[in-house]
C-alpha cells in the first residue's frame, strides 16, 4: 500500500508510524492499494484540527473526514468511520443474497 501524507500547520512526524499501522489493519480488512492522508491544524478554527483520508480499495473508494479539538480524537474518528464503512461493504452483499432468497420463497419461484 502506498500512503501519501499532506501535513498542514502542525508536526506529526510523531503519529505517522502508529497511523500506518492503523492503516495497516484496515488493508486485513479489504485490499488499499493506495491511501492518501491530509492532517491540518487551523489556527483560530474550531475545533482546529482536521483529517481527511481517502482509501484506493477495489470498487468504489472509501473516504472520509472528522474534525476535533485534539489531533488524536480526529484520527480516531476517521478510522473508526473508514472501519465501518468497509464492513457495511462486507455486509452488503449478504444482505442482498437474503433479501433476494426471502423474496423467491414469499412468490412462491425456486432460486
Amino acid at each position: 500500500m502506498n500512503i501519501q501524507f499532506r501535513i498542514h500547520g502542525l508536526n506529526a512526524g510523531a503519529r505517522l508510524p502508529w497511523l500506518e499501522q492503523q492503516l495497516g489493519k484496515l488493508q486485513s480488512l479489504i485490499p488499499i492499494t493506495s491511501a492518501q492522508v491530509m492532517l491540518e491544524h487551523r489556527r483560530g478554527a474550531a475545533p482546529a484540527y482536521e483529517t481527511h483520508v481517502h482509501l484506493a480499495v477495489p470498487g468504489p473508494d472509501i473516504h472520509a473526514a472528522a474534525r476535533d479539538y485534539r489531533l488524536e480524537a480526529a484520527l480516531l474518528k476517521v478510522l473508526k468511520n473508514l472501519k465501518r464503512q468497509i464492513e457495511r461493504r462486507k455486509i452488503r452483499p449478504q444482505l442482498r443474497v437474503k433479501t433476494q432468497r426471502h423474496h423467491s420463497l414469499a412468490t412462491g419461484q425456486r432460486a
